[in-house]
C-alpha cells in the first residue's frame, strides 16, 4: 500500500485546524474544554467517525473516539485539550488568535499540547479515510485537567470509563525534540515516567521568648536535617530507560573521575558528548532525587515556636518502591530527631524500548528523513495523563516530533511561557510521522 499523499490541500487542512483549536480559549484552571471538545466531534463526524463527550464537570469535556479493527494489540493515541493560562501584556500577538508569521504560528497550547492534538487527529481521520481495515482498534483520547492535575480528565476516565483504555501502546506527549551535542544529532521520547513521593518531617524542641532563646529549638533541629537532605547524592542506577540512554550517550562509559578501568583520555572523550543538557537529563534519568517543598515554623512574633515541619517531594527511579524512601526517612529522622510521615506515594512505570511496535517504526521513518539522528529515551520530566495508563502495564511514549529548527532548549523556553509558537513545518512534519507510522502499523504489518 502506497504512503499518504501530503498535497498542498492537506497540509492546508492540518494549519487550518490547528488554528481553529488554539482560537479556543481551553486556558486551567476553568478549563472550558467541551468547546474544543465539541469542534473535534464535528471534525470527525465530517469524516464518518463517530465520538462521545463526557463531561466530569459542567464544560470540562473530553472527547473520546475510536476506528475499530481486528485483534492485534490496539494503538491509543492521547493528548489533553487545556492548556495554562496565559496574560497578553508580553505577547507578540493575542495568545488564543493563531497568528501565522514568518512560517510561525502563536498561540498558547501550540507546543503543549494542542500540537499533539491535531497531529493525532489528522492520523485518525488518514487511517479512516484509507479506506481499509485496520488489524487493530485505534483510540483517540483528548483530555481535559491535565494542567492542573487530570482529576476531571483522565483521571476520571479510567475510573469511570475504564473500557477505552485496554493495554495496549499509547502515544503521548513529552518528545519528539532535536538535541545535539558533541557533534551528535539525538531525538529525545520519553518512554517512563518518575514516581513521586511526598513526606512531611516533624521537629519538636523547647518554645519560648525570643529574648531569650532556648538551647534546643525545633527550627534548629529542622535546619540541620534539611541541610544534609538537599545536600544528599543519591548513587547513580544504571538501569531500565536510564541504561539504554547510558549506553547511547555514554558508550558504557563514566564521566566522571576516572576509575583504574577508565582512563583519562576516554572520561575526556566521553564528557566531550555531555554538555549541559545531556549531563543534567543524565543526572534525572539516572538518580533519584529529593528537594523541599515547604517549611512551617511559629507565626508569633518575638516567640521561639516549640515545633516545625517541612514538606519533602522525592522524585523516584520507576523501580523505587515506598519502602527504599521509609527506610532513608527512618534513617535521617534519627540522626536529628525528627519525626515523619508518608503524605502520598505514586510509583513510577518504564515502557519496553527493544521491541516496540510503535518506536521501532518511528525510528524507521525517522531514518528516511534524518539518517544521522540517535533516538534517545529518556523519562518524562514531569508527570502526565501517560502515568495512569503506564502504571496499569500499556506502553507509553511521549513523542510528538519536531524538528531541528525547533530544538529541545527553545521547547524548553516555549512551553508555558509568552510567544508559545511552532513553526508550520514542525507541525507538518510530526502530523505526517505519526501518520504515516499508524498507517503502517494498522493497515501493512
Amino acid at each position: 500500500m502506497s504512503s499518504i499523499e501530503w498535497t498542498n490541500g492537506l497540509e492546508e487542512e492540518v494549519v487550518t485546524r490547528f488554528k481553529e483549536l488554539i482560537r479556543i480559549n481551553t486556558s486551567a484552571p476553568s478549563g472550558n474544554e467541551t468547546e474544543a471538545a465539541l469542534y473535534l466531534a464535528e471534525v470527525l463526524a465530517s469524516e464518518g467517525i463517530e465520538s462521545t463527550i463526557v463531561e466530569s464537570e459542567p464544560g470540562r469535556g473530553n472527547l473520546l473516539a475510536k476506528i475499530k479493527g481486528g485483534q492485534e494489540p490496539p494503538i491509543l493515541l492521547i493528548s489533553h485539550l487545556d492548556v495554562v493560562a496565559a496574560g497578553e501584556e508580553q505577547w507578540i500577538h493575542p495568545p488564543f488568535s493563531a497568528v501565522e508569521e514568518d512560517g510561525w504560528i502563536f498561540g498558547r497550547g501550540a507546543l503543549d499540547t494542542k500540537n499533539l492534538v491535531v497531529m493525532e487527529l489528522m492520523a485518525l481521520i488518514l487511517l479512516k479515510r484509507a479506506a481499509v481495515e485496520s488489524n487493530r482498534d485505534v483510540n483517540f483520547i483528548a483530555t481535559a485537567d491535565e494542567e492542573q492535575g487530570s482529576r476531571l480528565g483522565m483521571k476520571y476516565l479510567i475510573q469511570h470509563y475504564p473500557q477505552w483504555f485496554p493495554k495496549g501502546w499509547v502515544i503521548n506527549e513529552g518528545g519528539g525534540f532535536y538535541l545535539s551535542a558533541g557533534g551528535r544529532d539525538y531525538m529525545l521520547y520519553t518512554a517512563g515516567e518518575k514516581g513521586v513521593c511526598r513526606a512531611t518531617l516533624f521537629a519538636a524542641g523547647q518554645g519560648g521568648h525570643a529574648s531569650c532563646p532556648p538551647e534546643e529549638q525545633a527550627i534548629q533541629k529542622l535546619a540541620k536535617a534539611i541541610a544534609y537532605i538537599t545536600a544528599y547524592t543519591f548513587p547513580e542506577e544504571v538501569v531500565g530507560v536510564g541504561k539504554h540512554f547510558f549506553d547511547k550517550v555514554c558508550k558504557g562509559k563514566a564521566t566522571e573521575a576516572p576509575t583504574d578501568s577508565l582512563t583519562v583520555a576516554d572520561a575526556a572523550d566521553t564528557a566531550d558528548v555531555m554538555d549541559a543538557t545531556l549531563q543534567n537529563l543524565r543526572q534525572y534519568v539516572l538518580k533519584n532525587s529529593v528537594a523541599v517543598n515547604s517549611v512551617q515554623v511559629g507565626e508569633r512574633i518575638n516567640v521561639i515556636a516549640y515545633k516545625a515541619q517541612a514538606q519533602l517531594e522525592f522524585r523516584l527511579l520507576p523501580h523505587v518502591k515506598q519502602a527504599y524512601v521509609e527506610e532513608l526517612l527512618q534513617k535521617w529522622c534519627g540522626e536529628f530527631g525528627l519525626r515523619y510521615q508518608i503524605d502520598s506515594f505514586e510509583g513510577g512505570f518504564e515502557s519496553r524500548l527493544d521491541d516496540s511496535v510503535v518506536m521501532n517504526q518511528f525510528e524507521h521513518f525517522l531514518r528516511q528523513h534524518d539518517p544521522q539522528v540517535t533516538l534517545l529515551p529518556i523519562l518524562a520530566l514531569g508527570r502526565t495523563d501517560g502515568r495512569f495508563l503506564g502504571t496499569q502495564g500499556s506502553d507509553v511514549y511521549g513523542f510528538s516530533p519536531l524538528l531541528k529548527e525547533l530544538p529541545f532548549a527553545d521547547v524548553l523556553q516555549k512551553v508555558h511561557n509568552p510567544n508559545e509558537a511552532i513553526t508550520v513545518s514542525s507541525l507538518l512534519f510530526g502530523t505526517q510521522m505519526i501518520a504515516e507510522t499508524l498507517r503502517q502499523i494498522c493497515l501493512e504489518s
